[in-house]
């Protein structure tokens, strides 16, 4: 079953449920995916990648909920997240992402901080599930200056 396929039976369960969060959540998954492409033939890879910028998205949008001391906003943003996060990879352990790096960076044959944008190529070419921060900060603490 497809990633699409999901959340058509899961805006279906939705609705008989009446849990609204999730509907609406779904809705926007849907939305994003249909945005792109309006068949919703999108491969898997492809999905994912939209859902990881909603994903960041509502990140981005909790961190600013919690600045202006909005309760009620965070507590729904928290519930949107926990439903992307169901469509989303699992993401990887700090030993699995510092692996991923330390062979970017051989591979890259990057000497100092300045070749950060090359490891980072070579870490998204060995695996795009990597969280981009996290491996940015890695590379940055392991290359010398």
């Amino acid at each position: 079953m497809t990633l699409i396929e999901k959340i058509n039976e899961g805006i279906k369960e939705a609705m008989r449920s009446r849990d609204q969060i999730r509907l609406e959540t779904l809705r926007m998954l849907k939305a994003k995916i249909l945005a792109v492409d309006a068949r919703a033939t999108l491969p898997d890879m492809e999905v994912v990648k939209l859902f990881k910028t909603y994903f960041g998205n509502l990140q981005e949008a909790l961190d600013q909920a919690q600045m202006a001391s909005r309760p009620d906003l965070i507590e729904q943003l928290h519930k949107e997240i926990e439903i992307v996060q169901e469509f989303l990879p699992k993401p990887l352990s700090s030993e699995e992402v510092k692996k991923i790096v330390e062979q970017a960076i051989v591979e890259s044959g990057a000497k100092s901080k300045k070749d950060l944008g090359l490891v980072m190529k070579a870490v998204m070419k060995v695996n795009s599930t990597v969280d981009g921060k996290q491996a940015k900060d890695l590379a940055t603490q392991i290359l010398p200056d």
